[in-house]
């Protein structure tokens, strides 16, 4: 990998997260973005290391071909950059889509690389799960079809009924 394509890779990688929650998102230097993407390009076939690659030249050159813009991404602003990740992630094209996903989850799996990340998170801790009652059920209210017949009947077609297991 080039020198450009590995800040590439930290510009794009880092993008996928936004400021809006100050205690989740990832400090200066707290992520290593190039070795995940190091890693996964080993980790998968030929092809996929390919795609990856592809992917990171997309996005990379994006405000070219997408924006009309003379600047590649890592020339945008901080805000600029997701907006455009997101609307690549929407793009009409299936494969400007599934390449920027491909890069949105190598990005996933650099967070969750990251210990700091994942204690800030909450990812590891595990909760029990709620105790459920098992004697009574709900059965949730169906409205019957509207019929001569049934609309003279005055019983109430919201009311929850009990039924016994």
């Amino acid at each position: 990998m080039t020198r450009f394509e590995q800040s590439w890779v930290a510009d794009v990688l880092n993008a996928f997260t936004h400021d809006a929650e100050p205690a989740l998102s990832p400090r200066p230097g707290e992520v290593d973005y190039a070795s995940a993407f190091v890693r996964m390009r080993r980790g998968s076939t030929a092809l996929a290391g390919l795609g990856l690659r592809a992917a990171l030249w997309m996005v990379a050159l994006a405000p070219l071909w997408f924006m009309g813009r003379l600047v590649t991404f890592s020339r945008l602003a901080r805000r600029e950059r997701t907006d455009l990740l997101i609307k690549l992630l929407v793009h009409r094209s299936f494969v400007v889509r599934e390449l920027t996903m491909l890069l949105k989850l190598t990005a996933a799996m650099a967070l969750l690389g990251s210990v700091s990340v994942r204690a800030r998170s909450g990812y590891d801790s595990v909760t029990l799960p709620a105790l459920v009652e098992t004697r009574t059920r709900v059965q949730l209210p169906i409205l019957p079809h509207t019929t001569a017949e049934s609309a003279n009947t005055h019983s109430d077609p919201c009311e929850v009924q009990r039924v016994a297991s």
